[in-house]
Formats: structure tokens, C-alpha cells, sequence
């Protein structure tokens, strides 16, 4: 097969962050394949990235038989037949001659991609370093190696599939974008929601500005990638079932373990903005991976709870507004009565330490994720985040923002007892298990329901 060049189409709205000067420019898109085989070359030239690019692909076929360069006519053949691509793609790039090698009859069986006649485009994109991709995948197993980590422009781009793959909840963490940077927006609950466990003081609702874009845990983290860091405490978790320990969510972990301490004392010297303590969770997870994880702050994990919505719902629009049951929540998460605890006539019981998933805590992405891909955040564990607590959110003025370069619009409360928890868990009932809904402990504390999930920064 004749060699023959496609168009390119360079993702300029991906680089909305970065100036001018400093957008990656993509040019020179070649596309072939052997005549011997089934290998399709990709070659390009990515300019104007001094510092290198993040850099995607897809392939699209033309909807139409001709040939133009109206986007319209072409459609993608869809990210899990080009996943597989290898080279200079789905990471950071350095500006220059480049080059993708694409398998299609791997991942897309009984398809071939017709070349001849412009059947079919390259579409390369390059992302600037402060706006990458939506989804990053960190490799967190023995074998992992730091700044290895891949980035795809959408869930189905992930090889394998999000659920399909099972390394995504054992040997490597996945991860949305929230573009939250000057996002403004409600923060709290109103008298819809929750029932009797509303707690107007702890939940009123107030604006809240957010200063930095992040990456947020599709899942939380789970016994087998707790295990990967080879923390002072092993196996933690009371739910640990030797069929589905690994994938259900590790639990029995206090905050100060997580991010302060190799145990569960407190060392103030590792508080945020510090970095986390070299011997904890999170100093271990940024060693091996060598990005900055962290806890999200409150207010970082209800914006990415909620989907961005400043009201009482999950983006697809269903809120818990029972105080028990709830018909919504059975679809979202773990809880007291769908399977969490064990019904025996009118009672329900705290599940044995070895039942399998179906009781206690659920292997994590088992219900329906927000309108964000994002899991969990209704039920299984709570979630540690970064914060103090105070019973009142808005008496700090709403200073809930990640900014250490402006202490007083750091995290939701000075110095005090106890750190927030967020999101409800297994053993509790419904109105405990909603965006809004604040509670915490002492950081020396764990518990058979307290687990946790990591963010980092885009940049």
C-alpha cells in the first residue's frame, strides 16, 4: 500500500491555559501501512513544546466517501480500537520528528482501517503541560518508575476498559480532571436534602471559588494498591475477604498513617502545606510515582462529588433526600440497607469480617459513577480529606481554596482535633451518604468504615 498523507487536526482548545508562544502546534501528519503487514505508521512534527507536550490520537473514517476537510464528515472510530497505540503517544512528548505505531486488527477485531482514497485520518492532538488530557493513569505496581504515567482524552480511550481492566483498581490509579480553576459555585445543602441528618449549620450553602484545576480518584484507593507502598501496617482493612480483598476499598486507616506519619501518631512538621511524611502513604506514593499526591480538600471533593452542580444532586440530577432508605442512592453507592449491613428481621447486623463483597464494603466502581466517571463518593467509606473541622463551614468566609501561597484561603479550619471526613460508608443510612453531608474525626483514629481516595495537581 502506497504511502499516502492524512490531515491533522491540532487540539487547540486542549491548550486554553497556556499563551500563544506556548501553545504545541502538531503539523506534518503522515499515516501508512505495511503492504506486509497490518502495522499503521503515524508520523509527526510537534513544534512550539520546548518543554515537550502531552499527546493523544485518534483515527476517524470518513462519513461521506469524499475526502474534505470539513470535520463534520469525518467520525472517530472510537478510543478502544486505538488504545493500543504505542510510541510517542498518550505521554509527554518532546518536541520534534515523531513517531506512533498502531495495530488496529488487536483491538478493533473484524475491522480493518482502509487507508487507500483518504478512507481514514490521523487526528493527533497536543496537549500544553498545564491542560492535560482528562484522564491520567499512574502505574503504582512494584515495577513502577516515577513520571511513567499516561494520559487518554476520554474514559473509553483507557486500554481495557475503566471496569474492564482490573489493573485500574490494583496496580494503577486512575484519574479525572476537574477543571475547577475561578470556577464559582454552591457549596452546602438546602432543606431538599438529607432529611433529619441535614445539619443546617454544618451544611449552609455559601459560594465557593476554587483556585487550581486537579486530578481526582476515579475510585478509591484500594487494599491492593495501599499494599503496593508497603506501609508500617500491611493488610489494614477488617473487610478482607481473600477472593475480593483487592479491589474493595482499603478501610481501618486512620489520616495520620495516610499522609503525617509511617503509624497513627500525629507529627505537625508534615501538616498541609508541607509535604506529606517520606514514611507515610502519600510520601511513598510520591516517591515511586513522582507526582504530588495529596488528600483533597472538602471543598475539592464535593465540587467533584457533585459533577460541578451548586445544588443538592449528582450530575445526573437524582439527590439522596430520604434520612434512610433511598431509592437514588441504591444506584450510587454502598450503604446500611443495600447490602452494606445484614438484615435479620427488623434489625441489621455489622457483616463478618470475612463476607465477601456483596456485604460490608463493595469492590469499588460497583454502582453507577456521577456524570464525571467519578465512583464511590456515596457510600463504602468515608473519604479523609486534608481539612480541620469546624462545625461551621461558613465561619471561616468560605476560605476553602488550595493555595499555599495564601494561607488564609487555604483549608476550611484552623488548627484544631479533628480532620474531615466526607461521602458516608457501608454502615450508615442514607442521609449520611450525600455531597454535603460533613462529619470527622481525630486523625489518630481508624475505623472499619474510614477509607480514602487522592487528588494532584494538573500541572
Amino acid at each position: 500500500m502506497n504511502m499516502k498523507s492524512l490531515l491533522c487536526v491540532a487540539a487547540s482548545a486542549a491548550t486554553a491555559f497556556a499563551t500563544a508562544s506556548d501553545t504545541p502546534e502538531v503539523s506534518n501528519v503522515t499515516m501508512s501501512q505495511s503492504s506486509a503487514g497490518r502495522r499503521v505508521t503515524i508520523t509527526y512534527e510537534l513544534n512550539n513544546a520546548p518543554n515537550g507536550a502531552v499527546v493523544t490520537l485518534d483515527v476517524q473514517t470518513n462519513k461521506t466517501g469524499a475526502v474534505t476537510a470539513n470535520d463534520a464528515d469525518w467520525v472517530s472510530i472510537g478510543g478502544e480500537a486505538v488504545c493500543n497505540a504505542q510510541g510517542d503517544v498518550w505521554k509527554k512528548v518532546p518536541q520534534g520528528s515523531r513517531t506512533i505505531t498502531w495495530r488496529p486488527d488487536k483491538s478493533w477485531e473484524g475491522h480493518k482501517v482502509e487507508l487507500a482514497n483518504g478512507g481514514a485520518r490521523a487526528k493527533v492532538t497536543a496537549y500544553a503541560l498545564d491542560n492535560t488530557p482528562d484522564y491520567m493513569v499512574v502505574d503504582v505496581s512494584a515495577a513502577a518508575q516515577p513520571n511513567t504515567q499516561k494520559y487518554y482524552p476520554a474514559v473509553d480511550f483507557l486500554p481495557g476498559g475503566i471496569l474492564g481492566n482490573p489493573d485500574y483498581r490494583t496496580g494503577m490509579l486512575v484519574l479525572r480532571k476537574i477543571m475547577a480553576k475561578d470556577v464559582t459555585w454552591m457549596m452546602g445543602s438546602t432543606t431538599l436534602e438529607g432529611g433529619a441528618a441535614r445539619n443546617a449549620t454544618r451544611e449552609a450553602t455559601h459560594q465557593v471559588t476554587l483556585t487550581n484545576n486537579y486530578y481526582f480518584g476515579v475510585f478509591p484507593v484500594t487494599q491492593a494498591q495501599w499494599d503496593l507502598m508497603q506501609p508500617s501496617r500491611l493488610a489494614p482493612s477488617y473487610y478482607k475477604n481473600v477472593v475480593d480483598r483487592a479491589m474493595r476499598p482499603v478501610e481501618t486507616v486512620s489520616y495520620n498513617e495516610i499522609r503525617s506519619s509511617a503509624n497513627h501518631s500525629a507529627n505537625a512538621a508534615y501538616n498541609w502545606p508541607a509535604a506529606p511524611n517520606p514514611n507515610s502513604f502519600l510520601g511513598k506514593l510520591r516517591t515511586k510515582t513522582g507526582i504530588d499526591f495529596d488528600l483533597p480538600s472538602e471543598a475539592q471533593w464535593e465540587f467533584a462529588a457533585r459533577a460541578g452542580n451548586g445544588d443538592t444532586k449528582w450530575g445526573d440530577g437524582s439527590g439522596v433526600l430520604n434520612n434512610d432508605a433511598d431509592a437514588n442512592l441504591n444506584q450510587f453507592g454502598r450503604y446500611m440497607y443495600n447490602g452494606g449491613k445484614v438484615q435479620n428481621g427488623t434489625s441489621y447486623a455489622q457483616p463478618a469480617a470475612m463476607c465477601g463483597a456483596t456485604n460490608g464494603t463493595a469492590i469499588v466502581g460497583s454502582y453507577a459513577p456521577n456524570s464525571w466517571g467519578i465512583y464511590d463518593t456515596a457510600g463504602n467509606v468515608w473519604e479523609w480529606c486534608l481539612d480541620w473541622f469546624m462545625e461551621s463551614i461558613t465561619a471561616y468566609g468560605g476560605n476553602v481554596n488550595i493555595n499555599p501561597a495564601a494561607p488564609a484561603n487555604t483549608l476550611s479550619g484552623a488548627a484544631g482535633t479533628s480532620r474531615v471526613k466526607r461521602g458516608g460508608s457501608w454502615s450508615n443510612a442514607a442521609g449520611y451518604c450525600r455531597p454535603a453531608f460533613r462529619d470527622a474525626d481525630v486523625p489518630t483514629n481508624y475505623a472499619i468504615n474510614y477509607g480514602f481516595r487522592v487528588i494532584c495537581p494538573v500541572e
